[in-house]
């Protein structure tokens, strides 16, 4: 069977369902790709190049988020509720887009999809393809492995591109979001490289990331929010945190020696809710 027969029974099976069930929704696929710099610059070629649904700039997600074994990545410029309105967005975009389908997606939760962010943000398409140390693992996002208690809210780590001039770090950075389905997403920090070992435990959030070097030692800082996203302390040359009691953390506070040794010491800082 050729692809474009194919892709005509994906849409007439999407046709059969008039209605998604909880969880699910009919995506109108416009590019796919197995590398995420590729449908990146793919998504913003067709920004660029005037592909308007009425419907937005669309999403590059990955086809885990429905639960495909063999995932790729594909740009969306809907994701609807029903297949009339997903055939609709469909007539819209054939013109430009001739292999354009739709796909039907059971969301899996906690993904990035179900919380509507992006499984490679925007930004990636301005990386230089010279770039030496950009890896994929750069340039993809991730949601966090565990829940906000009482909220449903994930942990986002949202990798993107900062265009800066002699960046020793070539633009890469990590955005963390607190986020949930249907809500605007809240920013916690605008840049956590390495990030490390979030807590959550009596109300208390903590986050570990890399602060700077020293010698041939890497050194953390550990930020520290309430459940509901708002800080509360920043603890500098300090990893693994944890609770003691409900309103103690304990981190290993890190000192370097002049031989360039790293030793580790208990810390504990008394915790106060804004």
């Amino acid at each position: 069977m050729s692809r474009r027969g194919a892709l005509a029974l994906l849409v007439a099976a999407a046709g059969t369902v008039s209605q998604a069930a909880p969880g699910e929704r009919f995506l109108v696929i416009g590019a796919s790709d197995a590398s995420p710099a590729s449908i990146a610059r793919q998504a913003q070629a067709l920004a660029e190049g005037g592909v308007a649904t009425g419907d937005g700039p669309g999403l590059v997600f990955s086809t885990a988020d429905c639960g495909d074994r063999s995932p790729v990545f594909a740009w969306a410029a809907a994701a609807a509720d029903s297949a009339a309105a997903a055939q609709a967005v469909l007539a819209r975009l054939r013109p430009r887009v001739p292999d354009a389908y739709v796909k039907r997606c059971a969301l899996k939760p906690g993904s990035l999809l179900a919380l509507g962010l992006p499984a490679v943000d925007a930004s990636i398409a301005s990386v230089p393809q010279d770039a030496v140390n950009w890896s994929d693992s750069d340039r993809i996002s991730n949601v966090l492995p565990w829940a906000v208690p009482g909220s449903g809210a994930r942990l986002v780590l949202q990798r993107h591109h900062l265009a800066l001039p002699d960046d020793p770090l070539e633009g890469r950075r990590t955005r963390v979001l607190m986020a949930q389905p249907g809500a605007a997403p809240i920013p916690l920090l605008d840049d956590c490289v390495g990030a490390q070992g979030a807590l959550l435990s009596s109300g208390w959030l903590a986050l570990t990331c890399e602060s700077e070097q020293a010698a041939d030692q890497v050194l953390h800082k550990v930020h520290v929010f309430t459940s509901a996203g708002v800080a509360v302390a920043r603890v500098p040359h300090c990893r693994l945190p944890r609770l003691a009691a409900a309103d103690t953390l304990q981190c290993q506070a890190e000192t370097v020696d002049a031989l360039g040794r790293m030793r580790l010491s208990p810390r504990t800082l008394h915790l106060q809710r804004p």
